[in-house]
């Protein structure tokens, strides 16, 4: 049986995920065991028994959780993060999956994404004349958006690092995908929605998922907002208002609306612009399609953090 010790559970990052630039000012250091901490970590309402074991009787009350802000670009960002065995432990174990599914199932019906989905399908049948658009949803989660989409006839792909996630969504009828590479060029739209955040190197991830789009595809990347993140931790420390835009384990970047237009640049993404939109617009749109594009994605895609991004 492998012995987990703190340095096959973590991994350092000592330049910034956004600009790759080494210079950065800690804002805040604290190990896992320090007084207070526990109080901090236990804002995550997921984390079941085998964490807190883990926490009491193994390495994960030995971490750092050490918050670094860019000198260059100003991007808030963890430096020791957990590495692919300390993210296959969160994911396949120290999250109660019964608690997740619980919370999954009990989530409304998400309408904004029926109508993207619905806007998308309207304008790639329009410039493609076929039947079909090919998605994949990254980061899948128990699938909610792959519901959607398959419910709308749509050619259905899933990502996910949990393996009870992917039997969820094999039953839904979703293609589960093991290995990125062997979809290079294939999909017309990838959604990336909640995912960039909790990643060591987002942008290695949004490069792999570049080489999977159509040359005319797009995609869809959305994080929490943390724009008021710096100003949060310098007014109330480790809050559970600053939880929520940087967090042990799981929230480890925190972009704006700058920084992830920035990050998706530097790997060969571009923002869509005013002209991108308005082609949709032209897509025999009913009111309430034409409501969310106004109100919902050109608004996100300008000031917020949910951008839809095409290969540049």
């Amino acid at each position: 049986m492998l012995t987990i010790t703190t340095e096959l559970l973590v991994s350092s990052r000592v330049s910034c995920p956004v600009c790759r630039s080494k210079e950065r000012t800690i804002l805040v250091k604290a190990r896992h065991d320090s007084p207070n901490f526990l109080k901090f970590i236990k804002n995550e309402r997921f984390y079941g028994k085998e964490f807190y074991d883990s926490y009491n009787n193994g390495p994960v009350k030995e971490l750092l959780f050490e918050v670094a802000e860019c000198k260059n670009c100003h991007f808030l960002y963890l430096t020791q993060v957990l590495s692919d065995t300390g993210m296959d432990l969160l994911y396949n174990e120290w999250l109660d999956k019964e608690l997740l599914k619980g919370y999954y199932a009990n989530m409304p019906y998400n309408i904004y994404e029926e109508l993207m989905l619905s806007v998308i399908n309207k304008a790639f049948k329009k410039k493609k004349k076929r039947k079909k658009l090919k998605v994949m949803d990254f980061g899948a989660g128990y699938g909610n958006f792959c519901s959607i989409a398959t419910k709308l006839g749509i050619n259905t792909y899933a990502f996910d690092l949990s393996t009870d996630k992917n039997e969820h969504m094999e039953n839904m009828g979703v293609t589960i995908i093991n290995n990125l590479q062997e979809f290079r060029g294939s999909f017309d739209f990838i959604y990336v929605n909640q995912v960039a955040e909790h990643v060591s190197s987002p942008g290695g991830m949004l490069s792999n998922l570049r080489e999977c789009l159509a040359d005319d595809g797009f995609m869809y990347v959305a994080t929490p907002d943390s724009k008021n993140a710096k100003k949060e931790l310098m007014k109330n420390g480790l809050s559970s208002d600053f939880f929520k835009f940087i967090s042990p384990h799981q929230h480890i970047n925190a972009f704006t609306n700058r920084t992830l237009r920035l990050l998706g640049q530097n790997i060969g993404l571009k923002p869509f612009t005013m002209f991108d939109f308005m082609t949709w617009l032209n897509t025999s749109l009913s009111s309430a399609e034409l409501k969310y594009v106004i109100k919902r994605i050109i608004k996100n895609s300008s000031v917020g953090t949910a951008i839809f991004f095409k290969k540049s």
